[in-house]
């Protein structure tokens, strides 16, 4: 959550006088810079203020001002707030010019304004609250699922650097953002190729693409997954044919593969769902020995690893998605796909752009699926960080594990042979529905991935599967919930959601 601290507030804190006479403005302040889950800001516009109205109060006491002291004190500020700069499109409210300036710093940043200027008060009650209402309704809990805007404040210098040079370059397509990014997933995956691209479901089509996959070819895959793995099998007129998930992992199980393949299959897509590989050497021994390809969707999984090596440096290509609530997510949408084979690499990179060889000759039927970039540069700046976040993320499902021990709950499991990117920490609840609705009264966020398996889905009806046919999809996409995942989940927040989770459960 972001507040911004009017000027009468900081001066309350910092004036010994005005601690006594407004208490609660010292206790606001205390209470927001404890808690690290709050992003604290004063104005830009204040600065020349805060410094003016501090120096007028050194003169006053001490007959001259201190340029130390004062230096000493803007520094302070600056180490305990954040500054959230007055945007050039602020509407002026010509009553108040100042106030107008402070309105709109604390609307740049999303931020509540905490204040004791009653006309403020008066006129922006959408944004401005007292102190006194802070600290009354601070309890009631309010916990992030994602935080995204968290993950944004903390590498906001870096990554304003980094658009500002795409901005003032102007290269927003294929700009040398793109290759960077290219050149870090390569150096982070330890893979040959890493091919960025317009989304996690493009990423898909391009390594089918580059496969010809046809008309009337088939290609095995999950039904316990997002839409988007047996949707881009379908948009280029192959079938997906369905194998049923295992119940610990709930990916692909390898061992029912076989038995789907045919004169037909030409491909084997498994997912590795919720940051967990599947069962690859398993499922890569079935491939060879019906030469078969595999492609990993690996939308779920950046970072997490088989048996040492990375998801993205598995089978014959893997794909993985930057759409921002991923472990790795960009501001939009993005996607790459992982290969060492230097043809599939050289055939994507053309099919992302139209099929061209070069401008305007076009070699294959291609598509726009090129990550601009804008997304390109932001993806590089988190990407420095990521393995950082990757250890705060085990770090935080470590912890679940641990306070939701023995609740009658069923937690994930991983492999030993394996890590997760724990894109969701997902338990297995028995009445979800109303489990999820005292959640929600208790402030905590929580989602279903996935409520209905794909082989039950309207788009899906022309395969003509039926209600029974994967039996542990469906009952897993009946009882499957998931609870706020980020890096930055905090120790109470873990032992809140335990608490009224096992009052929910128990209820």
């Amino acid at each position: 959550m972001n507040y911004l601290i009017d000027l009468n507030i900081i001066f309350d804190y910092y004036n010994n006088k005005r601690r006594e006479l407004f208490p609660s403005s010292v206790k606001v302040i205390e209470e927001l810079l404890k808690n690290n889950n709050y992003n604290i800001y004063i104005s830009s516009s204040s600065i020349d203020n805060l410094e003016f109205i501090k120096a007028q109060e050194l003169k006053k006491t001490f007959g001259f001002v201190s340029k130390i002291v004062l230096e000493e004190f803007i520094k302070e500020i600056f180490s305990k707030f954040k500054i959230a700069k007055t945007p050039s499109y602020l509407e002026i409210d010509y009553k108040d010019i100042e106030d107008s300036q402070v309105i709109a710093s604390a609307r740049a940043v999303n931020a509540k304004l905490i204040t004791r200027d009653s006309r403020i008060l008066e006129t922006y009650t959408d944004i401005a609250i007292t102190a006194e209402y802070f600290l009354e309704n601070q309890e009631k809990k309010s916990i992030d699922f994602a935080n995204l805007k968290k993950q944004y404040f903390m590498y906001e210098p870096e990554l304003e650097i980094e658009i500002d040079k795409v901005l003032n370059n102007s290269s927003y397509i294929m700009g040398n953002a793109v290759q960077e990014l290219e050149e870090s997933l390569q150096e982070f995956t330890g893979v040959k190729h890493a091919i960025t691209c317009s989304s996690g479901t493009d990423a898909l089509l391009l390594a089918m693409m580059a496969l010809d996959i046809k008309p009337g070819d088939e290609i095995i895959t999950t039904p316990f997954t997002f839409i988007a793995t047996a949707e881009t099998i379908a948009f280029l007129g192959a079938k997906p044919v369905f194998v049923d998930i295992d119940e610990k992992t709930y990916n692909i199980d390898s061992s029912k593969i076989e038995e789907k393949i045919t004169s037909k299959t030409k491909a084997i897509i498994p997912v590795s769902l919720y940051g967990q590989p599947a069962d690859i050497d398993a499922i890569q021994a079935i491939a060879d020995k019906y030469n078969l390809k595999v492609i990993i969707d690996g939308a779920q999984s950046f970072g997490a690893t088989y048996k040492g090596r990375s998801d993205s440096n598995l089978g014959d290509m893997s794909t993985t998605s930057f759409f921002p609530a991923k472990p790795l997510g960009c501001f939009g949408d993005g996607g790459a796909v992982f290969t060492n084979d230097d043809e599939l690499a050289t055939k994507m990179k053309s099919l992302r752009v139209h099929g061209q060889s070069k401008r305007y000759h076009h070699k294959y039927i291609g598509m726009g699926g090129r990550m601009d970039t804008l997304q390109c540069a932001i993806v590089d700046v988190k990407l420095q960080h990521y393995k950082k976040d990757l250890a705060l993320r085990q770090e935080v499902a470590t912890k679940y594990t641990k306070a939701l021990q023995r609740k009658n709950l069923i937690l994930p499991f991983v492999d030993e042979n394996m890590t997760s990117a724990w894109a969701q920490y997902s338990v297995r609840v028995k009445s979800r529905d109303e489990v999820q609705t005292k959640l929600k009264e208790a402030g905590i966020p929580t989602a279903v991935h996935y409520p209905m398996p794909l082989h039950l889905q309207e788009a899906f009806e022309y395969l003509n599967y039926k209600k029974g046919d994967f039996p542990i999809s469906e009952k897993v996409s009946q009882e499957i919930m998931s609870l706020p995942m980020n890096p930055y989940v905090r120790d109470d927040e873990i032992e809140y959601i335990s608490e009224r989770l096992e009052e929910s459960c128990s209820a």
